[in-house]
C-alpha cells in the first residue's frame, strides 16, 4: 500500500492501535439483531445498536476503491469502519459489492468483526462478494475470514454462524450463491468449513444438492453426498436426481444412484420420477443407467402415477419404449387412470412411427383389441381423430376387430361419421372410406348412403355463408379480368395500321397472322367468361338452394376458364409480336403461358389426385363435392 508519506512501522503502529479501538465494536457489530424488511423496524434497529450513519467520505473512499484516502479516515477515525449506510451496508459490504479487492482486505485487516455484518437483505460481505461473481475476492474473503473469526467461549464459532447466515429475500446460504454463481470449487470450500451449509433450503425449496445437479458441478454433488445430514430436495418435490435426469447428465445421475439409490423412487408434483423425466428428454443414455439400477422401476407405478411406457408414448419415442419394454416386458401393458394403453396413446397423440412400432412387434398385439374405460379400443381412437394413415395400419392388422363397439354402441365407422368440424376434409373422406371397404358388406352399402346424406346436408347448412364469403372476392377477380381483357382487344400487339395507302387502314397489322387470331379469340373467351362469373355473383343474393348449391361449382370452373383463356391471349399476343426477331424467345415465352393453367388445375387437386391414388379402386368420388 502506497502513498502515505510514513514508514511501515509507523503504519503498523498506527494499525494495531486502531485494532484495540475495533475491539471494543466488535460485540456491537456481532450481536446486531436481525434487520426486518420493514422500513421502520430496520431504522429502529439502526439506531438501537448505535451504529453511525456512513460518512460521505469513507463512502466515497468504498465506491470509488480509494485505499490512500480510506487509509487516512481509518487513522483519524479508527470507528469510523462500524459506520452503515441507509441500506444496512457496511463498508466492507461496499468493497466486496464493487469489486475493490485491495481495499476490502484493508478493510477486514482493521475491522474483522465486519466479516459478520448484515445488511437490511441479510447479506454478509462473503455472500456480497460471490453475488457479484468475484470468485477472488471470495476466496480471499473466505481465507481472511477463516483466520480472524475464531473461536471463543463466549461467541462460540463466529465463522460458522457467519457461514450459515441466509438473505432475508430468498432464503440462499452463501453456499447457494457460490454455486449459483458458478464457483464450483469455492462451494467445496465453504462445505469443508461448514457442512451444515448442505442442510439448509432456500424459499423455493432448493438445496444444495439440487443446485449442484442442475448445474453439473460433479465435485461438489460429491463432497455433499459425503455428509449424510445433506439435504437434496428441490422444488415441487423435485430431488437432485430429478434434476440430473431431466438435464440428461449421466454422471451426475450415476453419482446420485451409488450415494442415496432412494432418490430413484421420488415422485414429485408432476407425479414424475426421475425415470419419467429421462423418458420425456429421449435420453437413452440416462434411461439405461435407471434401469440398470432396477429393471423394475418401470412397473412399480400406482393410480397417480403413469407408466414410463405412457410418457414414451405421448412423446412418440420408440427407442425409449424399446429399453422399457426390454427390461420390463410387462410394462407395456400397463394402463393410465382412464384405462388407456400405450397404443391409445400414441394414437391421441398422432405418432405414426409408435403405432407402428406397436403394431410389428408381435409380443405386444394385446394392445390392438383393449378397450379403455369408455370401452373404445384404439381404431375407434383413430376413426375419430379421422387419421387416415394410422387408421390404414390398424386396418391392415391382421387381429384387428373392426366390428367392435364402445359402450355407447358406436362402431368406428360411427365414430368417424359423427366428426362434423372434419366433414368437409380430405382426411373424413379417405377414412371414412377406408373404414367402409371392411365393415361387414349387408351395411355397407347403407352406411355409404347415410355418409352421402350427411354430406349433402352439411352443404346445405352451409352453402348461403359459403356463398356470401366467396361472392366478394370473385366478382372482384372477375371485374378485374373482363377490363383487363376488354382492353386488350382494343390495344392489340402490333397496333393499328395508320397508312392511307393500305389495303386494310385502321385494322390491326398482324390481323391475318394466325397467332394474332387465336390472341383475339382467347381474349374473347377471357372477357366473356369473366362477365359471365360477374352476373353469376349478382344472382348469387336468390335464395334458391339449388342455385345455390351449383354457384360455386360454376363459378369456379367459368373463372378457370376465364383465367386460362387470359394466360394463352397473353402468350399469343406476344408470340406474334417476338417471333419475327427471336422465335425462341417467343416459343418460350407461349410454352409457359399454355402450360400455366393446366399446371395451376393439377397443383389445385392434387390433394384429390393423390387420394385416388392412395385409394384405387376403394375411391368414391361422390364423397368429394363438398370439400
Amino acid at each position: 500500500m502506497n502513498g502515505m508519506d510514513m514508514s511501515q512501522e509507523e503504519e503498523m503502529n498506527l494499525f494495531s492501535a486502531a485494532r484495540k479501538v475495533w475491539s471494543c465494536g466488535t460485540d456491537m457489530l456481532r450481536r446486531r439483531p436481525h434487520q426486518s424488511t420493514d422500513p421502520e423496524h430496520t431504522v429502529n434497529t439502526t439506531n438501537e445498536v448505535s451504529n453511525p450513519p456512513m460518512d460521505q467520505q469513507i463512502r466515497k473512499a468504498c465506491i470509488t476503491g480509494d485505499l490512500n484516502l480510506c487509509k487516512h479516515l481509518i487513522l483519524r477515525h479508527p470507528d469510523i469502519l462500524l459506520s452503515l449506510n441507509p441500506l444496512g451496508n457496511n463498508c466492507l459490504h461496499l468493497a466486496a459489492m464493487l469489486g475493490h479487492a485491495k481495499l476490502a482486505e484493508l478493510i477486514w485487516s482493521s475491522a474483522p468483526s465486519l466479516f459478520s455484518g448484515t445488511n437490511n437483505d441479510g447479506e454478509t460481505p462473503l455472500m456480497a462478494a460471490i453475488m457479484a461473481a468475484n470468485a477472488e475476492l471470495s476466496s480471499n474473503m473466505l481465507t481472511a475470514a477463516s483466520r480472524h473469526l475464531q473461536s471463543d467461549l463466549e461467541e462460540g464459532k463466529p465463522l460458522n454462524e457467519m457461514l450459515l447466515k441466509v438473505d432475508v429475500k430468498h432464503g440462499d446460504n452463501v453456499l447457494h450463491h457460490a454455486i449459483r454463481n458458478g464457483f464450483e470449487d469455492l462451494a467445496v470450500r465453504l462445505l469443508d468449513v461448514e457442512p451444515r451449509l448442505s442442510e439448509q433450503v432456500n424459499q423455493t425449496a432448493e438445496s444444495p444438492m439440487f443446485m449442484a445437479a442442475r448445474k453439473r458441478f460433479a465435485k461438489v454433488v460429491e463432497r455433499l453426498l459425503k455428509i449424510p445430514s445433506s439435504a437434496d430436495s428441490g422444488p415441487t418435490k423435485y430431488t437432485a436426481l430429478h434434476a440430473a435426469a431431466s438435464a440428461g447428465y449421466t454422471d451426475i445421475t450415476k453419482q446420485l444412484l451409488k450415494g442415496r439409490p432412494a432418490l430413484a423412487y421420488y415422485v414429485a408434483e408432476n407425479n414424475s420420477t426421475p425415470l419419467h423425466l429421462a423418458v420425456a428428454i429421449n435420453d437413452l443414455e440416462t434411461i439405461k443407467i435407471l434401469l440398470e439400477h432396477d429393471a423394475n422401476m418401470p412397473c412399480m407405478m400406482d393410480e397417480r402415477v403413469a407408466a414410463p411406457i405412457l410418457w414414451a408414448a405421448t412423446q412418440g419415442w420408440v427407442e425409449a419404449a424399446k429399453l422399457i419394454i426390454d427390461a420390463c416386458p410387462d410394462s407395456a401393458f400397463v394402463t393410465n387412470k382412464n384405462s388407456a394403453n400405450a397404443l391409445h396413446i400414441a394414437i391421441q397423440s398422432e405418432h405414426q412411427e409408435f403405432v407402428d412400432f406397436i403394431l410389428q412387434t408381435p409380443q405386444l398385439h394385446r394392445l390392438v383389441n383393449q378397450p379403455n374405460k369408455d370401452g373404445d379400443l384404439p381404431l375407434h381412437l383413430a376413426a375419430q381423430l379421422c387419421n387416415p394413415e394410422i387408421l390404414r395400419s390398424l386396418l391392415s392388422h391382421k387381429g384387428q376387430d373392426y366390428t367392435a363397439v364402445s359402450l355407447k354402441n358406436f362402431n368406428a365407422v360411427d365414430m368417424t361419421f359423427g366428426q362434423d368440424q372434419k366433414l368437409k376434409t380430405l382426411k373424413w373422406t379417405e377414412s371414412i372410406t377406408l373404414l367402409l371397404s371392411v365393415i361387414p358388406s349387408d351395411w355397407r352399402t347403407s352406411a355409404a348412403d347415410a355418409a352421402k346424406r350427411k354430406i349433402e346436408k352439411q352443404a346445405i347448412q352451409e352453402v348461403k355463408s359459403l356463398t356470401q364469403r366467396d361472392t366478394s372476392n370473385t366478382s372482384l377477380v372477375a371485374a378485374l379480368l373482363a377490363t383487363i381483357t376488354f382492353a386488350a382487344a382494343f390495344t392489340p400487339p402490333g397496333g393499328f395500321d395508320n397508312d392511307p395507302n393500305s389495303k386494310m387502314p385502321g385494322l390491326p397489322i398482324f390481323v391475318k397472322n394466325a397467332w394474332f387470331q387465336v390472341f383475339m379469340i382467347s381474349d374473347s373467351i377471357a372477357m366473356c367468361s369473366s362477365l359471365a362469373v360477374a352476373f353469376l355473383c349478382v344472382l348469387a343474393t336468390w335464395e334458391d338452394l339449388d342455385y345455390l348449391l351449383n354457384y360455386r361449382k360454376t363459378t369456379r370452373a367459368l373463372m378457370w376458364c376465364a383465367y386460362s383463356a387470359t394466360a394463352v391471349a397473353f402468350g399469343t399476343g406476344l408470340f406474334t409480336v417476338v417471333a419475327p426477331k427471336s422465335l425462341w424467345l417467343a416459343t418460350f415465352i407461349l410454352a409457359i403461358c399454355g402450360i400455366l393453367p393446366f399446371f395451376s388445375k393439377i397443383i389445385g387437386d392434387l390433394p384429390k389426385l393423390l387420394l385416388c391414388l392412395r385409394l384405387r379402386t376403394q375411391f368414391r368420388s361422390d364423397f368429394l363435392p363438398n370439400v
